[in-house]
């Protein structure tokens, strides 16, 4: 035998005794809580994962990097008028990855007390220009290219001067700054 009532159909509201009423709304409070916990920890979970990844692919863009000075050698062995061949390498980081980096440069004096050091980088295409004691000039293999001792345009299609280079003079000994072409 079935008994059918009203009371044990009841919609929200309708006919509810009050602590059924109560408990309702207390676990709908509950499960908005917890999915606001849920969110929140999810989010934490995100910032602790997101961090550490974008120091990964930023690296050290944002640090400031201190200027390097490379020995070069005695001043007193760069004759003048003669510009000297100097190479030079040191640790180049990048983010995470570090390399060697290699640089030429040049070094000139008219009179033995001033100097310039300049990139041996042509600045018309970027290919390596070389002292030539015959014609006494700076020569670009690539597209005939020539510059004056002190770097300046003489021939050709490079629109600047070869780059000067900050350098500086310590005990005799003359220093160049890394990278700086």
């Amino acid at each position: 035998m079935r008994i059918h009532s009203s009371e044990t159909h009841t919609h929200e509201g309708e006919g509810a005794l009050p602590w059924e009423e109560e408990e309702l709304r207390g676990l709908l409070t509950r499960r908005r809580f917890l999915g606001y916990l849920g969110g929140l920890l999810s989010g934490v979970v995100a910032a602790a994962l997101a961090l550490p990844l974008a120091r990964f692919y930023v690296g050290n863009a944002f640090k400031a990097r201190q200027a390097r000075w490379l020995k070069l050698g005695p001043a007193n062995d760069i004759r003048p008028t003669e510009p000297k061949l100097f190479r030079v390498s040191y640790p180049e980081e990048d983010g995470w990855h570090e390399t060697t980096a290699r640089q030429d440069v040049y070094a000139v004096t008219a009179n033995g007390q001033d100097f310039v050091v300049l990139s041996n980088v042509c600045t018309h295409l970027g290919c390596p220009v070389h002292w030539d004691d015959k014609v006494r000039h700076f020569l670009c293999p690539c597209h005939g290219g020539e510059f004056a001792a002190d770097g300046s345009v003489l021939h050709g299609p490079p629109p600047r001067p070869l780059i000067r280079l900050a350098h500086k003079i310590e005990d005799g000994v003359l220093y160049v700054q890394a990278g700086g072409a």
